[in-house]
């Protein structure tokens, strides 16, 4: 068997940027663990000659769909997801916490993380849509 789930992360990486939104995330780690868990068979089996990234092992799995075991479908779209939703409120926490920040973080800095590390360090007092975007991304 190939050592496919050495370049799950690459894999990873290439494909939640095509991907549904929101809710519970999960760790591009964990994601990695779960896709290699359900689908590893799967993906040696039908995609082995696929090149990695860019949303290529996805859209093999999706082709091979009928030849793929229903436990992998399963995992994989609900890895995939998370990951979208994890992508997304990484983009759109600054947004969603703008009004927090502006409120609790007067006087910080722009830039090198410090207005998120204000945020997450002002937890009690930031709103609970900021609160969550923080995990969704997460920063914590």
């Amino acid at each position: 068997m190939k050592q496919y789930w050495l370049a799950v992360p690459i894999i990873l990486a290439g494909l939640i940027f095509a991907l549904p939104a929101r809710a519970q995330t999960m760790s591009f780690a964990d994601a990695a663990e779960v896709l290699v868990a359900a689908c590893g068979v799967d993906i040696e089996k039908h995609c082995g000659n696929v090149n990695l990234g860019g949303g290529k092992i996805k859209a093999c799995l999706e082709r091979n769909s009928a030849k793929v075991a229903a436990g992998c479908k399963s995992s994989a779209a609900q890895a995939f997801a998370s990951l979208q939703r994890r992508a997304q409120a990484r983009i759109d926490v600054l947004r969603v916490c703008d009004r927090d920040a502006a409120r609790l973080c007067q006087g910080v800095q722009r830039g090198d993380g410090q207005i998120l590390e204000c945020m997450i360090m002002a937890r009690r007092a930031v709103s609970p849509p900021c609160n969550q975007a923080i995990t969704d991304a997460g920063y914590r």
